[in-house]
């Protein structure tokens, strides 16, 4: 069974027998997620919390870290990003794949991380 098969076969599952509760909107989501073309989307603009004026990442660099988003916050990307994004350092412990109590919190610290390893991405994918 495919990823994209297991999320479809849970959204059968009426949504108020589901535990833990997701919505058919996340689903919908991880569904997209899972399913998109290896380029499309990996470039669009990942918003950085409290950042003026607004700063971003490449969403690919993120997106292979979905698990750990959920791990961290309990909501997808999509979702965070609706509600503003990731701070640098929410950032750098999602993609290093670490709990937010081993993660670096030092904002400019994982800045500096984040931008790097921004920039090497856009190299080898570009």
């Amino acid at each position: 069974m495919t990823i994209i098969d297991l999320l479809k076969e849970i959204k059968r599952v009426p949504q108020y027998d589901r535990n833990p509760v997701i919505s058919n909107d996340d689903l919908d989501d991880l569904i997209y997620q899972v399913d998109m073309d290896g380029e499309i989307g990996r470039y669009d603009p990942y918003p950085i919390l409290g950042t003026k004026p607004q700063q971003y990442i490449p969403r690919g660099l993120l997106m292979a870290h979905e698990s750990q988003a959920w791990k961290n916050h309990g909501q997808s990307l999509s979702q965070l990003a609706r509600r503003g994004g990731l701070s640098w350092a929410e950032a750098l412990a999602i993609i290093e794949g670490k709990s937010w109590k081993n993660a670096e919190h030092d904002e400019n610290v994982a800045e500096g991380i984040v931008r790097k390893l921004a920039t090497e991405f856009m190299k080898v994918r570009g």
